[in-house]
């Protein structure tokens, strides 16, 4: 196996937690976090998300 697929993985498993717990905790389903695993877009493809769709736990959405 090619050492960059190696370290891609590894690297997208670290990035993943993080993105699952954020994802967790702003009432999203989890397998949004799933998009870190996209090359090269993906950690900026999920912030991206994130920064501009309504959260479902957002209480100032709630009014």
């Amino acid at each position: 196996m090619p050492v960059q697929i190696v370290v891609g993985l590894v690297l997208g498993a670290l990035i993943f937690y993080p993105a699952l717990r954020i994802c967790r905790r702003a009432g999203l389903r989890w397998p949004l976090a799933l998009v870190v695993f996209i090359p090269l877009a993906g950690p900026l493809l999920l912030l991206a998300l994130l920064a501009f769709m309504t959260w479902p736990s957002d209480p100032m959405q709630r009014r």
